[in-house]
Protein backbone atom coordinates (compact mmCIF):
# COMPACT_ATOMS: atom_id res chain seq x y z
CA UNK A 1 0.00 0.00 0.00
CA UNK A 2 1.54 3.30 -1.09
CA UNK A 3 0.75 6.48 0.82
CA UNK A 4 0.80 9.94 -0.71
CA UNK A 5 0.49 13.19 1.17
CA UNK A 6 -2.52 15.24 0.14
CA UNK A 7 -4.39 18.43 0.88
CA UNK A 8 -8.02 17.91 1.88
CA UNK A 9 -11.00 20.22 1.68
CA UNK A 10 -14.38 19.28 3.20
CA UNK A 11 -17.46 21.37 2.46
CA UNK A 12 -20.79 20.60 4.08
CA UNK A 13 -24.18 22.26 3.81
CA UNK A 14 -27.17 21.72 6.09
CA UNK A 15 -30.39 23.69 5.62
CA UNK A 16 -28.81 26.75 4.02
CA UNK A 17 -25.78 27.04 6.29
CA UNK A 18 -22.42 25.60 5.38
CA UNK A 19 -18.90 25.03 6.59
CA UNK A 20 -15.48 24.61 5.01
CA UNK A 21 -12.62 22.70 6.57
CA UNK A 22 -9.09 22.47 5.19
CA UNK A 23 -6.51 20.00 6.44
CA UNK A 24 -3.80 17.68 5.18
CA UNK A 25 -3.62 13.92 5.23
CA UNK A 26 -2.63 10.81 3.35
CA UNK A 27 -4.30 8.83 0.61
CA UNK A 28 -3.66 5.22 -0.31
CA UNK A 29 -5.04 2.84 -2.91
CA UNK A 30 -6.87 -0.21 -1.53
CA UNK A 31 -8.06 -3.35 -3.30
CA UNK A 32 -11.58 -1.88 -3.40
CA UNK A 33 -10.93 1.87 -3.82
CA UNK A 34 -9.18 4.50 -1.69
CA UNK A 35 -8.43 5.29 1.94
CA UNK A 36 -7.95 8.85 3.20
CA UNK A 37 -6.47 9.50 6.66
CA UNK A 38 -6.46 12.95 8.26
CA UNK A 39 -6.81 14.77 11.59
CA UNK A 40 -9.76 16.97 12.47
CA UNK A 41 -9.76 18.99 15.71
CA UNK A 42 -7.28 16.50 17.21
CA UNK A 43 -9.37 13.46 16.23
CA UNK A 44 -8.12 10.78 13.82
CA UNK A 45 -10.38 10.44 10.75
CA UNK A 46 -10.48 7.73 8.09
CA UNK A 47 -12.61 7.90 4.96
CA UNK A 48 -12.74 4.68 2.95
CA UNK A 49 -14.26 4.83 -0.53
CA UNK A 50 -15.14 1.44 -1.99
CA UNK A 51 -17.18 0.09 -4.89
CA UNK A 52 -20.34 -0.54 -2.87
CA UNK A 53 -20.00 1.68 0.17
CA UNK A 54 -18.19 4.62 1.68
CA UNK A 55 -17.35 4.65 5.39
CA UNK A 56 -16.42 7.70 7.46
CA UNK A 57 -14.87 7.08 10.88
CA UNK A 58 -13.71 9.58 13.49
CA UNK A 59 -11.93 8.59 16.70
CA UNK A 60 -10.86 10.78 19.60
CA UNK A 61 -12.93 13.37 21.44
CA UNK A 62 -15.84 12.38 19.20
CA UNK A 63 -16.26 8.82 17.97
CA UNK A 64 -18.47 8.58 14.90
CA UNK A 65 -19.01 5.97 12.20
CA UNK A 66 -21.17 6.63 9.13
CA UNK A 67 -21.79 4.05 6.41
CA UNK A 68 -23.04 5.34 3.07
CA UNK A 69 -24.71 3.13 0.45
CA UNK A 70 -26.65 4.87 -2.33
CA UNK A 71 -30.41 4.42 -1.95
CA UNK A 72 -30.06 2.57 1.36
CA UNK A 73 -30.82 3.29 5.00
CA UNK A 74 -27.96 2.70 7.44
CA UNK A 75 -27.04 4.17 10.82
CA UNK A 76 -24.67 6.80 12.12
CA UNK A 77 -23.13 5.44 15.31
CA UNK A 78 -21.94 8.02 17.84
CA UNK A 79 -20.05 7.15 21.01
CA UNK A 80 -17.99 9.08 23.55
CA UNK A 81 -16.73 8.11 27.01
CA UNK A 82 -18.68 4.84 27.23
CA UNK A 83 -21.94 6.29 25.90
CA UNK A 84 -23.17 5.40 22.44
CA UNK A 85 -26.21 5.81 20.26
CA UNK A 86 -27.25 5.92 16.65
CA UNK A 87 -29.25 8.02 14.22
CA UNK A 88 -30.89 6.83 11.01
CA UNK A 89 -28.95 7.74 7.88
CA UNK A 90 -30.26 7.57 4.29
CA UNK A 91 -27.91 8.10 1.33
CA UNK A 92 -29.69 9.86 -1.54
CA UNK A 93 -26.71 10.15 -3.86
CA UNK A 94 -23.01 9.40 -3.85
CA UNK A 95 -20.39 9.97 -6.51
CA UNK A 96 -16.62 9.63 -6.63
CA UNK A 97 -14.29 10.95 -9.34
CA UNK A 98 -10.57 10.58 -9.77
CA UNK A 99 -9.72 13.50 -12.05
CA UNK A 100 -6.89 15.85 -11.04
CA UNK A 101 -7.19 14.49 -7.53
CA UNK A 102 -10.12 12.86 -5.75
CA UNK A 103 -13.63 14.24 -5.44
CA UNK A 104 -16.46 12.71 -3.43
CA UNK A 105 -20.00 14.07 -3.26
CA UNK A 106 -22.52 12.60 -0.82
CA UNK A 107 -26.10 13.76 -0.33
CA UNK A 108 -27.71 12.17 2.71
CA UNK A 109 -30.28 12.61 5.43
CA UNK A 110 -29.12 12.19 9.01
CA UNK A 111 -31.99 12.17 11.46
CA UNK A 112 -34.13 14.93 9.97
CA UNK A 113 -31.35 17.00 8.36
CA UNK A 114 -30.51 16.73 4.66
CA UNK A 115 -26.77 17.22 4.22
CA UNK A 116 -24.58 17.76 1.16
CA UNK A 117 -20.93 16.84 1.68
CA UNK A 118 -18.10 17.55 -0.76
CA UNK A 119 -14.75 15.93 0.00
CA UNK A 120 -11.82 16.95 -2.22
CA UNK A 121 -8.26 15.63 -1.90
CA UNK A 122 -5.30 16.60 -4.06
CA UNK A 123 -1.87 15.03 -3.99
CA UNK A 124 0.70 17.40 -2.51
CA UNK A 125 3.32 18.63 -4.93
CA UNK A 126 6.87 18.16 -3.72
CA UNK A 127 9.40 20.56 -5.14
Amino acid sequence: MCYNNCSIQIESAVGGSGSLIKTSGRVSKTTDGYRFEYDLDGDCCVLTVGRNETVQERRGGQNIKLIFRKGEKTNCVIGTDGFSGSLPLFTHDIGFKEIGGYSLLIVYTLGEDKITLKFIAKNSVKG
